[in-house]
């Protein structure tokens, strides 16, 4: 075989295996086989930097976070969650706005928070939304003292973030403590979706969240909504079904309150209803109602009572609160703070969250309570003496949120938003501290039991007592009554648990005086501190007591 016929065969041979070879490579681009390899190597790459995120937590003990940190830092990022809402809501159909017309901004603001727990959050929420809907992921740190926290969280996201069109991410760090309320205001200014939901940094968001909300908001623009919190228990991190048969709501303290829903005839409890408030700090609103409301009250500091200021606007405002079944957020409900508030004021009494929550309070009751506000300052009349130290904020002042949205009176969310405010004062003839010579009447705890004492009338913790009309009784807010024992030499005050016809446990306010109806006899504080059962004098100033209010005349 001439040498010209072998290089033409051998010329014909690599081009046929270069053909093959292309046919093969179309073969594994159509199985997508190289995209599964390289997402393969992609995933590989963020669970490597995601584990490297996690180690660079600085050493705290579980107590700091309130939660069981390590065993978060174990646990994937994104675990299999347990369906816990109804299987109705699976099957329903969900009448979604376009996504053009529907992108939603997330404001999450963290301070000191563990890096496992923050990381699940975010990634939840970015592998259960569906992507067209997420427009954008706002993450604010309250200048925490990680302070790599949020460059090394940006470096994760970015890569997670790489195989997808949205969201955009956005990343801030305060430099300097400003607090949660200011920083999802802050959130909120940046934003440019039409929807916002405010989040919290120790969620989970469970399979199919967005779409209920999204349902519910498309049908009412002045409408906010929250999904069912699923409670995770903070030492094992179990995730476990909310309540569908609890409400938001408040006190006259201002403390918020799990309220029981009574369902109406044939109503489902799988069906969206209405809350006089938000269920916890997560929620979601149309961003341009969110500003026509002028946002959280910039007045308020660091944390308390934003929430219930918003729902409370908001129904007076024109708007409604909903809490969606079907929607489904697991929260980390803590015991306490895990974190400290900064200081607001010398006060010999009061310590920095005290101050805090009571100045926040003190504002929302100025703002939007109106003659109610008595009631407020009956249960917490250490307010009273809380300065408001209000720095001039533009353009945010009630009076003229009132003025411009045409509000109603806060009797009109008594009336059709919150009946149980009025029914908390209904039965009773009197209530609040109750006062003799310019002390008030205290229950000390010690390890060996309760007794009675007097301290001062703006202490925070001062008893708050209730005289009940019907019953006679006095009894404390832990449902303990005066009563009266009888011994061998004379009777005796104690405290007892408060019984239904239970004769011991019957006063009687005449003028100023209480009067035992068993024993004819009257409270008496004849020496300091020292309260007991003596003989009724008609102008004895150590036998006058005031309750803070009184619902009736004596």
């Amino acid at each position: 075989m001439s040498g010209s016929l072998r290089r033409r065969l051998r010329c014909c041979l690599v081009c046929i295996l270069a053909f093959l070879g292309l046919q093969f490579v179309v073969v594994l681009l159509r199985l997508g086989v190289f995209d599964e390899f390289a997402s393969s190597q992609l995933i590989l790459q963020q669970q490597q930097l995601s584990w490297q995120f996690i180690a660079h937590t600085p050493d705290q003990p579980d107590d700091f976070f309130q939660y069981n940190r390590q065993l978060s830092d174990n646990l994937p990022a994104v675990r299999a969650l347990p369906a816990t809402r109804h299987d109705s809501c699976n099957a329903r159909h969900y009448a979604l706005p376009h996504a053009s017309a529907a992108q939603l901004s997330v404001v999450i603001s963290f301070y000191n928070e563990a890096r496992s727990m923050l990381l699940r959050t975010i990634l939840t929420l970015v592998s259960r939304t569906p992507e067209d809907y997420l427009h954008e992921l706002i993450i604010i740190d309250d200048c925490s003292g990680d302070v790599t926290l949020l460059e090394s969280l940006e470096r994760v996201m970015t890569l997670v973030c790489a195989t997808r069109r949205r969201p955009t991410l956005i990343f801030r760090r305060n430099l300097r403590r400003m607090g949660l309320i200011w920083s999802r205001n802050e959130g909120a200014r940046v934003a440019s979706g039409h929807y916002l939901l405010f989040l919290d940094s120790h969620c989970e968001v469970n399979n199919g969240w967005l779409e209920p909300l999204l349902d519910r908001l498309a049908l009412n623009s002045m409408l906010a909504v929250s999904p069912v919190l699923d409670p995770i228990e903070p030492e094992t991190l179990s995730y476990l079904a909310g309540n569908v048969l609890l409400k938001g709501g408040f006190d006259w303290s201002l403390h918020f309150h799990w309220l029981p829903r009574v369902l109406a005839v044939e109503e489902l409890p799988e069906w969206p209803y209405s809350s006089p408030t938000f269920a916890g700090g997560i929620l979601m609103i149309s961003r341009e109602w969110f500003h026509q409301l002028h946002g959280f009250n910039p007045h308020l500091e660091i944390w308390g009572g934003e929430s219930i200021e918003l729902a409370i606007k908001l129904w007076l405002c024109g708007g409604q609160i909903e809490i969606v079944p079907c929607s489904r957020i697991g929260h980390i409900f803590r015991v306490r703070h895990a974190f400290e508030f900064p200081p607001q004021f010398d006060e010999d009494q009061l310590d920095s969250t005290q101050a805090t929550y009571l100045r926040n309070s003190k504002i929302i009751a100025e703002s939007w309570l109106d003659e109610y506000k008595y009631l407020f300052y009956a249960f917490k009349p250490a307010a009273k003496q809380i300065p408001l130290n209000l720095h001039p904020v533009q353009p945010y002042d009630p009076a003229l949120i009132k003025a411009e949205r045409q509000c109603h009176p806060f009797d009109w969310y008594m009336r059709h938003v919150s009946p149980e405010l009025r029914l908390q004062h209904s039965n009773l003839s009197a209530l609040g501290t109750l006062r003799n010579a310019g002390r008030c009447l205290y229950v000390a705890e010690t390890k060996a039991r309760l007794h009675l004492q007097f301290t001062s009338c703006h202490h925070l913790g001062v008893t708050q007592w209730h005289l009940h009309h019907d019953t006679g009784q006095l009894s404390t807010t832990q449902q303990l009554c005066l009563g009266v024992e009888f011994t061998v030499e004379q009777p005796q005050l104690r405290l007892e648990t408060c019984r239904n016809c239970q004769a011991g446990q019957h006063w009687l306010r005449t003028d100023t005086h209480l009067q035992h109806a068993q024993t004819h006899l009257c409270l008496d504080n004849p020496l300091e501190d020292q309260l007991v059962l003596s003989a009724c004098r008609p102008h004895a100033v150590s036998q006058s007591f005031q309750f803070a209010l009184e619902m009736q005349s004596p």
